[in-house]
């Protein structure tokens, strides 16, 4: 039973003024301004997801929502009139120094390691940069922090890896080793060759192989550019192959003929196919290389549990974590 729609106030109930309604203030105009420009963003994030990403539309909006919560703490007398005075030279200075000293936190996070501190630094930084691009407006970008490698633990876990791999391939005569075993190793080798970053490798090529008579001798990269070459145009690298991998790679090459004879259509030039079912022949991901990545070193870390191996000396379990262990030791050599 339907009862007649009343007011709030006609319950007895002491009415709500009508200025407590509108004592919301509204928010500045820098603010209302930067809110404009995020729409633009998430407008081009729906449908150019290559121009602007996702992950880069997340440090558009935590670097936003850090303005908003530094404006009330006070960054300039006139930081709040307009986006451009926001992004003037003495507000952006004291944003920077409010979020090193961890005011703009909005988790409960102790953060004592520098180097996270410079690289959300270097990322407050980009983002005003595109902001102001975007809002046409000036801004003079202040000092980005240097790039450097967080410290990393010893690099013979790698060799864990090797080993692990090579094991499992020796349960088993040359014929009869399972085509993700010989994938593994073609692509453990890769790696600890070349350094590539998941996506990297995920779009490897056939054709990027520089063979010398039958043995491939070295491979070309398009490297990604990363952090402050963001945006720039990827460059191909060649780098050289050890004969061990080189060996792995054409056992590898045969198996991947073999699993491409099932498909229909055309045939993949990606280096790196899927050896499982249903997925059999097609491209692999970085997903894919991520999880079978972490398979290996989980059941790695499952011996080394087993044989009493603290947890500091642990095998990593992440792909871009090892991948920076290999490149700080050879930065070291």
């Amino acid at each position: 039973m339907s009862s007649t729609a009343r007011h709030p106030s006609d319950s007895g109930d002491r009415p709500t003024p009508v200025a407590a309604l509108s004592a919301v203030p509204q928010p500045a105009q820098a603010l209302r301004e930067l809110e404009r420009v995020l729409d633009v963003f998430r407008t081009v994030n729906r449908k150019a997801k290559d121009v602007v990403s996702d992950s880069r539309l997340q440090q558009l909006e935590w670097v936003a929502g850090e303005l908003a919560l530094a404006l009330p703490l006070g960054l300039t007398e006139t930081a709040g009139d307009s986006l451009a005075e926001l992004l003037a030279p003495d507000a952006v200075h004291a944003y920077l120094l409010y979020g090193r000293g961890g005011y703009l936190r909005t988790a409960h996070i102790v953060a004592t390691d520098p180097a996270s501190y410079d690289t959300s630094e270097r990322i407050r930084i980009f983002c005003l940069g595109i902001i102001a691009e975007q809002a046409r407006v000036e801004f003079e970008a202040p000092d980005v922090p240097p790039w450097g490698l967080r410290p990393t633990v010893s690099p013979k876990k790698a060799d864990l890896i090797t080993d692990h791999l090579e094991e499992q391939a020796g349960q088993w005569t040359e014929v009869d080793c399972p085509d993700v075993i010989v994938r593994g190793l073609a692509m453990w080798g890769v790696m600890r060759d070349t350094l590539p970053r998941l996506g990297e490798l995920e779009s490897m090529l056939v054709e990027d192989m520089v063979p010398e008579e039958t043995i491939p001798q070295a491979l070309t990269i398009v490297r990604q550019p990363q952090g402050g070459l963001r945006g720039k145009m990827p460059e191909p690298e060649t780098d050289s192959l050890s004969a061990d991998t080189g060996r792995r790679l054409v056992a590898w090459l045969e198996r991947r003929t073999k699993l491409m004879t099932h498909l229909q259509g055309g045939v993949p030039r990606h280096l790196w196919l899927s050896a499982w079912h249903p997925n059999t022949g097609v491209p692999i991901d970085r997903r894919g290389i991520s999880r079978w990545y972490k398979g290996v070193a989980d059941e790695v870390q499952v011996r080394q549990d087993a044989e009493g191996t603290p947890e500091e000396e642990l095998v990593l379990t992440r792909w871009e974590t090892m991948r920076r262990t290999l490149f700080a030791q050879r930065q070291s050599c």
